[in-house]
């Protein structure tokens, strides 16, 4: 689904066609009202997704992880099968909008190296979603050398989130006409239904025919920006609704089977939370996506199922397209080190190797995330009690798994700027990772996701040059929403998960095999203390820094300070 792509600029500054135009007028430096409105809408973000979790609390309020586990056993192996393969060919489908934008553009590409850089970019996007510019950068970073502009890519991108966006509006009268009733799990009144059917016609038929008479480009912001022609536009009608429909077919396949439970209903579900999840700009829509899924669809089906078939969906259409992506940068990288390269793979490693940090930075934090969540519920599969080092293992693992996990989120941001300590510093951390996870009840399904990602790091060193400290590179606020999402969806996972459990002074010190609460709690304290100690460090090196700068309130002696402001930020999103 390409809902991902337009975001702020993780340093603060422009986004969208200004800052990746390339024109340095077009990159200044953010205004004080600037800053307080992005500080202003990353506190927002963070309140809906308090509020999408508070929802999920409540909706699964008598549901327990072991009626969740049991309904993950519901979903046949066949089901995963063929939702593997839909799931596909809906990012296959993907590759085809910028394909389209492209002809839009009159810009001829090797279809390989546009499926290439499509693929990336969605499933790195999809990852962390409107918090970040992932994908705006992974675009723009991997089309430059193959000669397209900054305001050109800027273009795809907008045409890319118009095709979605019709995607969703063509489903509404679709809908509508094969089962009205679908709409009524949402709480949409019929005559509301009826008035969004016709609205959703009407602008479809209105995009395509401008085309007729929108001949002459529109000029935006001293840009001309041609409108689509009725072909295209056409195409993108067909193209948006084929990814919609795959991707909610994806969703519908990860859930149990049920009688109750149509593949419309899911249609009409996923969209709408689709929408919540974009308008929220929380990262991949974590929580608020949940959240509306679970309430739409929990009339027809019991809510530990909801939350299974979801839990499988990100699986498949979110982690393993990401993994994927990952070790494609890499293996290119390890083909490009060893010399072994043919001309398309030459080709192949200069049209990726300038976007490996920035994927390989998704990779490493979305591992972290990964690490935090798998500790903070009960193992299913716990050492034999009997052995003398069962105990000190299962305590050791669950508490490093956790520390490592909070310790690659935030190695993730040093990671996109090309740090090589921070390259130096996640090798033995992702390895540290797998080995917690198997120590702790042999969870190989755990382990393999930091040890692949280490797989595909591993051959990018060259990548990593820069020299610099970790704690002076400055945060930004579309990273510190996504830290804050990661570790709270941990923290609320955890609580959760032993909610049935009477929290005491007495758990601190509790150490049994199956003491997973006590683990949770004390796991918990020390990604905390990790995450605090990080932050006031950087505010102290920053402060430091800020005063040995020389012409911290002025340009100083050489160029003006927003001069300087915007090489750097050009810089970063060059890599």
């Amino acid at each position: 689904m390409a809902r991902t792509e337009h975001a702020a600029d993780p340093r603060g500054g422009a986004s969208g066609p200004a800052a990746l135009s390339g024109d340095p007028a077009a990159i200044r430096p953010q205004t004080a009202g600037g800053r307080l409105l992005h500080y202003a809408t990353g506190l927002l973000v963070i309140a809906l997704f308090g509020g999408a979790l508070v929802i999920l609390d409540r909706w699964l309020d008598r549901y327990s992880v072991e009626d969740i586990r049991a309904a993950l056993g519901q979903v046949g192996v066949g089901q995963l099968a063929t939702a593997s393969a839909v799931a596909m060919v809906s990012y296959a489908v993907l590759t085809l909008y910028d394909a389209l934008a492209l002809r839009h553009l009159r810009r001829s590409l090797p279809f390989r190296w546009v499926a290439v850089t499509a693929f990336t970019s969605y499933a790195f996007s999809h990852s962390l979603g409107f918090a970040s510019v992932v994908g705006a950068s992974i675009r723009y970073r991997l089309y430059a050398p193959l000669g397209l502009t900054g305001f050109e890519v800027a273009q795809i991108t907008l045409f890319v989130v118009t095709t979605f966006t019709i995607g969703l509006v063509v489903v509404v009268p679709i809908a509508m006409a094969l089962d009205p009733a679908s709409f009524a799990a949402v709480g949409v009144p019929e005559g509301m239904v009826t008035a969004l059917g016709a609205a959703a016609v009407a602008a479809l038929v209105a995009y395509v025919c401008a085309g007729f008479v929108l001949r002459r480009p529109v000029r935006v912001l001293r840009r001309e920006i041609a409108f689509p022609r009725p072909g295209i536009a056409a195409a993108q009608v067909g193209l948006g609704l084929c990814d919609l429909v795959l991707a909610a077919l994806v969703l519908y396949l990860s859930l149990p089977v049920s009688d109750t439970v149509t593949y419309l209903d899911t249609l009409v579900v996923f969209g709408l939370a689709l929408v919540a999840g974009i308008i929220s700009h929380v990262p991949g829509g974590l929580g608020v996506f949940d959240a509306i899924v679970l309430v739409g669809l929990s009339a027809k089906m019991p809510g530990s199922e909801i939350v299974a078939g979801l839990l499988v969906f990100r699986v498949i259409y979110y982690l393993a397209p990401l993994i994927a992506a990952g070790l494609l940068f890499g293996g290119i990288e390890a083909a490009r080190a060893r010399h072994r390269v043919a001309g398309l793979s030459r080709g192949a490693a200069a049209l990726i190797g300038p976007a490996v940090p920035a994927g390989l930075a998704v990779c490493v934090f979305v591992t972290g995330a990964f690490l935090l969540l798998s500790h903070a519920t009960p193992e299913e599969t716990l050492p034999d009690p009997l052995h003398v080092v069962s105990l000190p293992l299962l305590e050791m693992s669950h508490f490093v798994g956790s520390v490592v996990g909070v310790l690659l989120i935030l190695l993730s941001h040093a990671i996109q700027r090309r740090l090589h300590a921070a390259w130096v510093l996640s090798l033995p951390l992702l390895a540290l990772g797998a080995l917690a996870a198997l120590l702790q009840g042999g969870a190989w399904h755990v382990a393999i996701v930091p040890g692949l990602i280490l797989l595909a790091l591993l051959p990018a060193r060259g990548e990593f040059h820069r020299r610099g400290a970790l704690l002076a590179q400055p945060f930004t606020t579309g990273w510190f929403v996504a830290v804050v999402v990661a570790l709270g969806s941990a923290l609320w996972l955890g609580l959760f998960s032993y909610k049935h459990v009477e929290f005491r002074d007495e758990l601190w010190w509790e150490f049994a095999i199956h003491g997973d609460a006590s683990r949770f709690l004390r796991a918990s304290v020390a990604v905390g203390v990790v995450a605090l100690a990080a932050s006031v460090l950087h505010l102290i090196v920053e402060g430091s820094l800020g005063w040995r700068r020389p012409g911290r309130h002025s340009g100083g002696h050489g160029e003006p300070h927003g001069q300087r402001a915007a090489d750097r930020r050009r810089q970063d999103l060059l890599g």
